[in-house]
């Protein structure tokens, strides 16, 4: 597997497990609890989401909701896009010096983009920037 491929399947996974998930947004409640931010409860009260020790790791949760994970993987998948679309530009033998230079930096980004998943059984030590 080469990394764009490794970052494609991550990204997938991703956006997967997000949509499972997704619906109103995530609001950081009271006592440490994340709530959907709308009615999704019974009789239209938020919805529980999820219980933290504290009220910092509640507002953190809430902010890494599934429509953010969504949008993250969009934007993420796109700069992937791109990097493939300069790679065979460069391969098809018509690049300027000028291309092939930010071509290096496009491949340090997408190693930076694979950083997050380094813990994955599939990430290769070779990819860390």
């Amino acid at each position: 597997m080469d990394l764009v491929d490794f970052l494609r399947a991550r990204l997938a996974k991703d956006e997967q497990v997000a949509r499972a998930c997704s619906g109103a947004a995530w609001a950081a409640a009271s006592g440490g609890t994340v709530r959907l931010d709308g009615g999704d409860g019974p009789g239209d009260e938020p919805g529980f989401v999820a219980s933290a020790e504290n009220a910092s790791y509640a507002e953190h949760i809430a902010r890494h909701d599934p429509s953010r994970v969504l949008q993250d993987a969009a934007a993420r998948r796109q700069l992937v896009d791109d990097c493939e679309k300069h790679a065979w530009i460069i391969a098809q033998g018509r690049a300027t010096p000028e291309q092939q230079a930010a071509q290096a930096v496009r491949e340090q980004a997408l190693r930076l983009l694979a950083l997050p998943y380094a813990h994955h059984p599939d990430y290769q030590v070779e990819w860390r920037a």
